[in-house]
């Protein structure tokens, strides 16, 4: 098993490879935590750390036969987390900010609970940013872009797939940015941020037309959508998931935005940040049983 324990902090092109990797190959990918694992105690906030080493990604990890216009799915086997964590107040983050002061809470995580103050719950371990590279840009391992990033999209969890466009030979995939726990919406910019393990391996899906990460579990497709307005995020997620879904069952535009209105959600992954950052949001629509899948 290849292990994927150096980062980066950009989703670029021109990142050297950490390793190459057939498909179906497994691997094991070892992210520090979303602050670099600078967070030692409560007494280190966030205005006491190197904002700059923020959200690196274990990566990247080349993909032998990737191609411009392929999809790369990701299947999630299972992801580990150490036994603390921490979350944090962001100063200008998140809707509530202004009622908060700097503060750092150190959470223990022990035999699958988080302890908070006097407040216990099971987690649910996830990945926060994960992705492939773009072909025209770079872009920071804490923004969200159309090849996935730091989408905060706490369905992507053990057991489920997640399918990425490819815009560079090799796809370049990397991940990282644990949380062994995070509510929608992320409200003040942090989940439980904790180091781990995450065990994966990946299939190729040659020339397919994918516009925006899709995250596949037992029971959803979710397109995940970004854009500084909500109402964009929604409308483009909307958008894509109408074109796959037209295409998989064959309808037409109407009778799929019909079926939306009776059978889509509008979810929320992150909309805790303002600015060029936008909004991590995701569509979600069930499977059906007699219905081919959405990408195949």
């Amino acid at each position: 098993m290849k292990i994927i324990d150096k980062s980066v902090l950009t989703f670029d092109k021109n990142n050297e490879p950490v390793a190459k990797a057939d498909p179906g190959e497994v691997m094991l990918f070892k992210p520090m935590d979303c602050f670099s694992n600078q967070v030692l105690d409560e007494s280190t906030t966030i205005d006491k750390i190197n904002i700059d080493e923020c959200n690196p990604a274990a990566g990247p990890v080349y993909i032998n036969g990737a191609e411009p216009g392929d999809v790369l799915a990701v299947e999630i086997l299972d992801i580990k987390v150490a036994e603390q964590g921490a979350t944090v107040i962001f100063p200008g983050v998140g809707p509530i900010v202004d009622s908060c002061e700097l503060r750092t809470r150190v959470i223990p995580v022990k035999d699958g609970v988080a302890t908070f103050k006097d407040v216990q719950w099971k987690v649910n371990p996830m990945i926060g940013v994960i992705g492939t590279c773009p072909a025209d840009e770079v872009v920071p391992c804490g923004h969200i872009f159309h090849l996935g990033g730091n989408m905060d999209s706490h369905v992507i969890t053990k057991g489920t797939t997640v399918y990425f466009p490819v815009e560079v030979e090799g796809a370049l995939l990397q991940m990282g940015d644990l949380h062994a726990s995070m509510g929608d919406g992320e409200i003040t910019g942090t989940g439980i941020e904790i180091p781990g393990e995450i065990t994966v391996n990946t299939r190729l899906i040659k020339q397919f037309e994918l516009n925006n990460p899709v995250t596949e579990d037992n029971d959803f497709w979710y397109v995940n959508t970004y854009n500084v307005d909500i109402g964009d995020a929604i409308r483009e997620g909307l958008t894509e998931m109408q074109r796959l879904v037209s295409n998989a069952y064959g309808w037409d535009a109407t009778d799929t935005a019909l079926y939306f209105t009776l059978q889509a959600d509008v979810q929320v992954n992150q909309s805790c940040l303002d600015g060029e950052l936008g909004n991590s949001m995701r569509v979600a629509v069930p499977k059906v049983t007699n219905k081919p899948p959405l990408i195949k």
